[in-house]
């Protein structure tokens, strides 16, 4: 099954860029809102980082970055208020 998407002129409106800010080490990413198909791996995912070249798709979860357990840190990241878990996701390049 091959998923479309329709698109029109005024579906297409550009949104700011947020920054994502790592609960591990305060590093700072530029976050992109989740494209469908990034969506569609990671249900309720909101935005998409680069990790070293890879695709980070961030769902918000309950929570304060004090919560985290020990160890987990690394993929988790705040985006203003909202603490956020992230899912590496990539697709088959024909």
């Amino acid at each position: 099954m091959q998923a479309c998407e329709q698109l029109s002129l005024f579906s297409i409106v550009p949104q700011a860029a947020r920054t994502a800010i790592c609960c591990m080490d305060g590093e700072c990413k530029a976050a992109a809102p989740a494209e469908s198909w990034m969506a569609d791996l990671v249900p309720g995912g909101e935005y998409a980082i680069s990790i070293a070249g890879h695709t980070l798709v961030l769902k918000p979860v309950p929570g304060t970055p004090a919560g985290i357990q020990q160890g987990h840190e690394y993929y988790h990241y705040t985006i203003g208020p909202r603490l956020y878990a992230g899912t590496f996701v990539g697709r088959m390049q024909h």
